[in-house]
């Protein structure tokens, strides 16, 4: 039985593999990424795919890329132009010196799972994909030593191969809870790596509470949070009224984060609200839906997470919760990205903000 339930385990944190399949047996005597121009390296070019290596393309914004004509690493070719590719972290080697933050990227290219921003009292950590899409997960900078976004991470992977039914529950930070339950198995991990803990036979999901992780103060009698049984309950009347030929009929939007409490925003009769994490909506935050694919409502929530610490956040907020890209400190201007984090100093009215933001 527990052969079973540990092949269940293994197989709920299958995810697709993004690294070379090729059985690289040692890296001595690779180049480094300082051996090559800037721009040149890539991870992946020598050796069949073993060895980092120098490659030649075309350069920002050079005409006439294509697939005899390929751009560095770190850009895309969009209409025979070389672009810079937010999706690869090795883009950062290309941008202008006057954009002031770039990610850190791990020895394949890609993001790295924690990126911080700020200094160590009022700075901040985030999660963030492989791929630079920032995730569920943050943490003070002067906090954040213990912080991995495993387990934020495996989700975004594990919901980015398919599954949407995914219950692994992560901290505010992005590490594991010490108490899984998914894919019909519950189980005891470390919080930092979401390995299981030895000597703890995972179980169903019938017996969670007999877990020594379990903790009834912190998780009651049902392993689901508020959020994701009001989501799990809409999915079920949303199935049984397309059974009964009733498509038209549309349900507000239940969105939960990764540790169980309701998500940034809801969707209701077409307008998408900023809420916390009680699923109460933040004041006056709202947008089409039409324009959902950019509402974040950072703004709207650092807003109280500032409060919350006892301090002031001293930036200007869209309408739709979004930070605004242009700020004004007594007459100075300046741009922030979406984490609210300045990007670019000393600018005028007219400059487009967007342009000193990689990811």
């Amino acid at each position: 039985m527990d052969n079973l339930l540990l092949l269940l385990i293994a197989t709920s944190f299958t995810v697709n593999a993004q690294t070379s399949s090729v059985p690289c047996s040692s890296t001595l005597g690779c180049i480094g990424r300082i051996d090559c121009p800037k721009g040149h390296w890539h991870p992946s070019a020598s050796l069949d795919g073993c060895c980092p290596g120098c490659v030649q393309g075309l350069g920002l914004h050079e005409p006439g890329c294509g697939a005899l004509s390929p751009c560095l690493p770190g850009l895309a070719c969009r209409s025979g132009s070389c672009v810079l590719d937010s999706s690869s972290c090795l883009s950062a080697e290309h941008v202008p010196p006057e954009v002031s933050w770039t990610p850190t990227c791990d020895s394949s290219g890609r993001f790295q799972p924690v990126q911080c921003r700020g200094d160590l009292l009022h700075g901040r950590c985030f999660c963030y994909s492989s791929t630079g899409r920032r995730i569920f997960g943050s943490e003070w900078r002067g906090r954040a030593t213990d912080m991995t976004c495993a387990c934020s991470r495996l989700r975004s992977d594990l919901e980015a191969s398919g599954r949407q039914d995914v219950t692994l529950h992560c901290s505010s930070n992005g590490n594991f809870e010490p108490l899984q339950c998914d894919g019909g198995v519950c189980w005891c991990v470390e919080p930092k790596t979401g390995q299981p803990l030895p000597q703890v036979p995972a179980v169903l999901p019938s017996m969670w509470t007999k877990l020594p992780c379990y903790n009834s103060t912190q998780h009651g009698d049902r392993y689901l949070r508020q959020c994701e049984s009001a989501a799990t309950a809409q999915k079920l009347v949303q199935q049984k009224f397309t059974v009964h030929g009733h498509t038209e009929v549309a349900l507000a939007d239940v969105v939960c984060d990764y540790d169980g409490s309701y998500g940034p925003y809801e969707v209701q009769g077409g307008i998408a609200y900023c809420t916390w994490r009680d699923g109460q909506r933040i004041a006056q935050f709202q947008t089409s839906t039409l324009k959902l694919k950019q509402m974040t409502c950072n703004c709207a929530r650092d807003q109280k997470i500032f409060a919350g610490a006892g301090l002031e956040l001293k930036l200007l907020c869209d309408g739709n919760g979004n930070y605004a890209g242009l700020q004004d400190n007594n007459g100075e201007l300046f741009c922030v990205d979406r984490d609210g984090f300045v990007v670019a100093s000393a600018v005028s009215p007219e400059d487009d903000c967007s342009q000193y933001v990689l990811s």
